[in-house]
């Protein structure tokens, strides 16, 4: 009967960690296209820069846009931006530390304030747009039933967050603010 009990303590606990995991660490996707775009060919903007707000207009964060993609790259406002160290991670196990380092970091702030995400302020060097409403998605995967304590089965359960922003594109309109 110990033996059983002990099983099960072990097997809460790691159920246990396994969703605390999964609510005090997150990933967020941002996906910025043209209003209008299809996706064989879409504008890339890479000076881009996007404040996340809240529903009072505090900025909860800020990300730039990526270079080759429009793919957005939040800044911790601390460790900065972990693009360097990701794109190091598959050269060098010094490289590979300082990404998990840093996305540890990254995924713990994220899930401070990405539920509160309302409204973004998009710059894209020409135009800027202001209070846009957004809608963020949520998921949150079975951590229960894939959540297993070892990198090459499963790994830790995180919540992922996205949010897709779609702007008039500056051929098709001028510049304004959302609202």
């Amino acid at each position: 009967m110990r033996k059983f009990l002990a099983f099960v303590v072990i097997v809460a606990c790691g159920l246990g960690y396994g969703y605390w995991h999964s609510l005090t660490h997150a990933s967020f996707h941002i996906q910025l296209n043209f209003d209008g775009d299809n996706n064989e060919t879409q504008e890339v903007l890479p000076k881009v820069e996007i404040d996340l707000l809240d529903a009072e207009g505090h900025v909860l964060a800020h990300g730039v846009g990526d270079e080759h993609y429009n793919y957005v790259h939040l800044i911790h406002p601390e460790v900065g931006d972990c693009h360097e160290a990701e794109q190091s991670a598959t050269f060098s196990d010094k490289g590979k530390n300082a990404w998990q380092v840093c996305f540890e970091h990254l995924s713990s702030w994220i899930a401070t304030w990405a539920g509160k995400v309302r409204q973004v302020n998009v710059d894209t060097g020409g135009c800027t747009w202001s209070n846009l409403p957004v809608s963020v998605s949520k998921s949150q995967p079975d951590w229960f039933l894939w959540w297993v304590p070892h990198p090459h089965i499963g790994g830790k359960p995180y919540a992922y967050y996205s949010l897709y922003i779609a702007i008039p594109s500056p051929q098709t309109s001028s510049c304004g603010s959302g609202g």
